[in-house]
């Protein structure tokens, strides 16, 4: 938990940590593979946690990018003619921000009126609730 009483944003860490968990058994089997020959899963054993590290590390970093950049969406619209929403997010200056967000990205994100969002890339929203 935060001091504002919201949950911690997690939405990159748990990802990347696994993504390196995973290349740390490569890592670390082509690690043993050259130090061990006759037993190279003394070399995964080093690969697991250096791997996990490393992710966990990339994760965290994505995730505090998200968490300063972090809106509120304060309104949803739909698009005449088209399966598009058009959704508005008030930053933290208070300032409104407009998104045309396609249907797919709704579905998958499910965003609500309510909601913490972030601008993940170029106006690309994601949102930062867990659902």
């Amino acid at each position: 938990m935060e001091k504002n009483g919201k949950k911690k944003i997690q939405k990159y860490t748990t990802l990347y940590m696994s993504t390196g968990m995973c290349l740390g058994v490569s890592g670390g089997l082509l690690y043993g593979r050259m130090l061990f020959p006759d037993n190279m899963l003394l070399g995964m054993s080093f690969g697991i946690p250096i791997g996990t590290c490393i992710g966990m590390a990339i994760g965290a970093a994505k995730d505090k990018r998200l968490a300063e950049n972090m809106m509120e969406i304060s309104r949803m619209e739909e698009v005449k003619g088209s399966p598009d929403m058009l959704i508005y997010a008030v930053d933290k200056n208070g300032a409104e921000k407009e998104y045309r967000v396609n249907e797919k990205r709704i579905k998958e994100e499910k965003f609500l009126v309510g909601d913490r969002v972030a601008e993940a890339a170029e106006g690309v929203l994601v949102s930062l609730e867990s659902k």
